[in-house]
């Protein structure tokens, strides 16, 4: 019997069988198995394959030309074994390959790679990415020059990248940092644009120790970008960039963000369900930031791999570096524990019972309503070789107990804690971390001083505040003194450090005198002292109303306004009358908080990470469970005001922008709720937010939070819209499978009769269908979404209109234009009542095809320019992008072919650069576009990729100039 063959295209297309590449004849030859590969299991028409391989010049050509190149294909094609012919069927000719295509095999090693990953299986996503990136030899469809090709191969060519890189996020989660940098400059080089890349340039650069060279790579996009389209980097970009300058501790080590696994078939779902690969966290720790302490590492290390210890307690005086010690710890360690690590802050806990829960969620726990918590993560825990980090345990020592517990019932756990002081439970070593090593008494030669690590971390730090900013002379005798007062501990002189803008080290170390002076407190230990000198630098000059207000800023995430802290304060202690205004301008002034200038339009403050956790240490019992329930209120009650503007003219784009900056307290807020197991609040906050994920991809984050929500309530109401959330945030990712959510949320919907919920979920079952081209089904779900939203009262709402959007759309793939057109007037009537911009846009694009389908290309350009514009109201430049490609066949079927490929390099640079998925059916006709694109290059020849290229170049003015047809200022 003989073996299979394979059809090769990631590359310059070939055909492989046992005895090698198989000779399939002339080019002609390769261009019509080629466009049968495009289509490779489908019927594709005798029209259609001349149409694309011999194009305009199809009228030189017949049917039977044709039949003559296929006749000498399947003769070729012979050669390359079974599995691998070309069938006759009405009304052409369908390519079966048995699944042979390298395409199609590296599709699926990608759809599995994704779904290890968001089922934490990170080895298994290596694996299957490496076999799937190894399929590429070249551009795909390398040697086709036609459009129908080079449309697949730009399809191809997005996947590639996509797969690249995930294989990059998966490589700094394992750890694999190294295996990162060598695979990213090759990427960037390809796509200098594409702002991901960077991100994960810039993230493993700062983890290998190399800050200056992350902080290089962002001065250069934020230049490309401002020259190529004149726009800034993108806000998760500016984030890592700050995060960088501000030596972020939670860059150093984030455990991989995956959503708990669901039941498996025969598996209770009321028991937990373990998950089903390691849990490896990131952690690796820069060189700087590991300065003295090479032989703390090593001793750890071996005290936790090489001997029989498993409970190990890091203590040590307040900002001494115990959480960056535990990470290089853990990374060191993490060999030696084949199941992995996970690292677990304890800083957003209250409560010490909630401190078990956090362990489960950080295990992939699910379904664990009923259970006792220690029988849960016993459960998960009880056979695997973990290496466990818990950090910061001081507040929540009640927890003690329970933790000797889980260690004593799980035998081949480790656990590595930090804490301020001992846990005190059997069986616990506790490690006193020493401050960092001081200046000599007498040193005042900047080469001396220099090389002691309290003073290079003085050093950096100052660096980053007063760039230039060095030891000399006139200054290293003040820096030793700064670091000798403060005992060389790494908080104290960040916050010594941060005045280096303002005052010299002279300046900086008579003020420490004063503090020094002030602090008393003579008869607590000397560690105590130094302390105190250390974490009460500022905070004890400050009165007792500006302590209190230092305290309650500590709930607030990734900075706050003046306004946040007005309501949270009042919410929080309503008797009470501070002036807020008054005592946060204290607090500036004291450098405890600082002015944020990265957003000139409103004015923000935040706190130093280091500052903003020493006043967490503070706000405690019920002080801090009033703060945090006012904070989650007013942040609450903010997302939900900002959801309604989202689909309110004028008011849309600048509702994205302030969720967009508060974005991590409202995170911060839900976190608080679901840790609380306020799962109402948290649902809440949830639904309220997960229209802004879903236009500005934070998908994960979306995906994480409701299944909290699930966690907490799986049968609820809340449930029911956060099923509709983590469907919504799948579909979005590409991710079917997991989109099911919808299909138990409609169940769940009916079964207690919230109809409105339900509707949100059928109406995702339709989407399914609709991308799995099951037609009739989608044409139900959107039925029953119109008739259950206008049962209870929701007739021309947000889901209303989709559902008769996503109906049109199924009417127009139904072949049946006619019957789209009432539907998508419907739809778009509503959305005009309301105001609606995405979905005004949303039913235009829809519109804009039946239109193009119907040959009217007056309302096709008119309603495209509208969309162009509301894309722009919104700032959504991936539907920019599908408004463009649209608009390049209307410019097409209008002669104005180098229009056209403007357009089209202009909406693959806008895609690339933001990274958006494609929907199937939500973009313009593929034949249609292979069509002009075809013309265009028939018509200029040579010059096409010139006029591509031309489009790539357009800033964003050029664009908008070019689709409406307006002069550029």
């Amino acid at each position: 019997m003989r073996g299979s063959g394979v059809i090769e295209v990631l590359g310059p297309l070939q055909v492989r069988g046992d005895g090698g590449v198989v000779d399939v004849g002339s080019p002609r030859h390769r261009e019509v198995l080629a466009a049968l590969v495009v289509d490779v299991g489908r019927v594709v028409s005798s029209d259609a394959l001349l149409e694309r391989v011999w194009g305009d010049a199809r009228r030189g050509a017949s049917t039977s030309n044709l039949h003559a190149v296929i006749s000498r294909l399947r003769g070729r094609l012979e050669a390359a074994g079974e599995g691998v012919r070309i069938a006759t069927a009405s009304p052409g000719y369908r390519l079966e390959a048995d699944g042979a295509v390298d395409a199609l095999v590296f599709a699926d090693l990608l759809a599995r790679a994704r779904s290890s990953y968001a089922a934490g299986d990170l080895a298994d996503a290596h694996t299957d990415l490496e076999e799937a990136l190894a399929l590429w030899r070249g551009p795909a469809y390398g040697d086709i020059s036609l459009p129908f090709a080079e449309v697949e191969a730009a399809r191809l060519e997005g996947q590639r990248l996509a797969a690249c890189e995930l294989m990059v996020d998966v490589e700094l989660r394992l750890g694999k940092t190294g295996a990162a940098l060598e695979r990213l400059p090759a990427l960037v080089g390809e796509q200098p644009l594409r702002e991901a890349f960077r991100r994960q340039q810039m993230l493993a650069l700062y983890r290998s120790g190399r800050q200056a060279e992350a902080l290089e790579v962002f001065a250069q996009v934020r230049e490309l970008l401002a020259d190529e389209l004149g726009i800034d980097p993108a806000p998760p970009l500016q984030e890592l960039h700050q995060r960088i300058l501000e030596q972020d501790e939670d860059l150093l080590a984030t455990p991989a963000e995956a959503p708990a696994p669901t039941p498996r078939s025969g598996v209770a779902a009321d028991h937990p369900q373990p998950a089903a690969s390691p849990w490896h966290s990131e952690i690796v720790v820069p060189a700087d930031d590991l300065v003295g302490r090479e032989h703390d590492v090593e001793y750890l290390r071996d005290l936790l791999t090489a001997s029989p210890q498993r409970l190990v307690t890091v203590t040590g005086v307040g900002g001494v570096g115990k959480t960056r010690l535990a990470y290089a710890v853990a990374q060191a360690s993490r060999e030696a524990f084949p199941d992995g690590v996970m690292i677990v802050s304890l800083v957003p806990l209250a409560d010490p019972d909630l401190v078990l829960p956090a362990i489960g969620r950080a295990a992939g726990l699910s379904g664990v309503e009923g259970l006792d918590p220690l029988d849960a993560v016993v459960q998960q825990l009880r056979t695997r070789r973990v290496l466990l980090v818990l950090d910061n345990f001081e507040h929540v020592l009640g927890a003690s107990a329970s933790l000797a517990q889980l260690v004593a019932m799980c035998p081949r756990l480790t656990v590595l804690a930090t804490s301020r002081t001992s846990l005190q439970v059997r069986g616990e070593l506790h490690y006193q971390l020493a401050p960092l090593a001081l200046p000599g008494t007498e040193d005042a030669d900047p080469g001396v001083v220099s090389d002691s690590a309290a003073a290079a971390l003085f050093v950096e730090r100052a660096g980053l505040v007063e760039p230039g900013f060095a030891l000399d002379d006139t200054n290293a005798a003040a820096v030793a003194g700064i670091c000798r007062r403060l005992a060389g501990i790494p908080l104290a002189l960040e916050l010594a450090a941060a005045r280096a803008h303002l005052l010299r080290p002279a300046d900086i170390l008579e003020r420490i005198d004063q503090v020094m002076a002030a602090s008393g407190a003579r008869d607590l230990p000397a560690r105590q002292r130094t302390m105190r000198a250390a974490l009460d630098w500022s905070y004890q000059l400050l009165e007792p109303d500006e302590q209190r207000l230092f305290r309650l800023l500590a709930v607030f995430a990734d900075g706050f306004t003046l306004d946040a802290v007005e309501a949270v304060q009042t919410a929080a202690f309503p008797d009470e009358h501070l002036d807020v205004f008054g005592l946060l301008e204290s607090l500036v002034a004291h450098s405890l908080v600082l002015r944020d200038h990265d957003n000139p339009e409103v004015v923000r403050f935040r706190m130093l990470e280091p500052v903003s956790q020493f006043a967490a240490s503070c706000l405690v019992g019920d002080e801090e469970r009033a703060v945090r329930n006012a904070h989650l209120q007013h942040f609450l009650e903010l997302a939900e005001e900002s959801a309604t503007s989202y689909r309110s003219m004028g008011s849309t784009r600048a509702a994205l922008a302030v969720t967009q900056r508060e974005h991590a307290n409202h995170v911060a807020a839900a976190e608080w709720a679901l840790d609380a197991g306020e799962g109402d609040l948290a649902g809440r906050m949830v639904w309220a937010m997960w229209l802004y994920w879903w236009l500005r991809g934070h998908l994960i984050v979306g995906r994480r939070l409701a299944q909290g929500c699930l966690d907490l309530d799986p049968s609820g109401p809340v449930a029911v819209r956060a099923h509709a959330v983590m469907g919504a945030m799948a579909f979005a990712q590409g991710d079917t499978v997991l989109a099911r959510h919808w299909c138990r949320g409609a169940t769940l919907g009916r079964s207690i009769g919230d109809q409105e919920g339900e509707a949100h979920n059928v109406a995702g079952e339709g989407l399914i269908a609709l991308a799995e081209d099951h037609l009739v089904e989608a044409e139900e779900r959107f039925v029953a979404t119109i008739e259950l939203c206008e049962s209870v009262d929701l007739a021309g709402e947000w889901l209303w209109t989709l559902a008769h959007v996503w109906l049109g759309t199924v009417r127009l793939l139904q072949g049946s234009p006619e019957a789209a057109v009432p539907l998508l007037e419907g739809a778009l009537e509503a959305a005009r009542r309301r105001d609606d911009p995405p979905g005004i846009y949303i039913a235009l694009f829809t519109s804009v095809q039946v239109a193009l389908s119907l040959g009217d290309l007056a309302t096709a350009r008119t309603q495209l320019h509208e969309g162009v514009g509301l894309s722009l109201e919104t700032g959504d430049m991936a539907n920019l992008a599908y408004f463009l490609e649209a608009l390049a066949v209307v410019e097409s079927q209008e002669g104005r072919h180098e229009h056209v490929l403007m357009l089209h390099g202009a909406a693959g640079r806008l895609r690339e650069t933001v990274g958006a998925n494609i929907y199937g059916y939500y973009q313009p006709d593929e034949q249609l576009l292979a069509d002009a694109l075809g013309r265009a290059r028939a018509e200029l020849g040579p010059s096409y990729d010139d006029v591509v290229a031309r489009g790539r170049a357009l800033t964003i003015e050029g664009v908008v100039a070019l689709a409406t047809g307006q002069p550029q200022a």
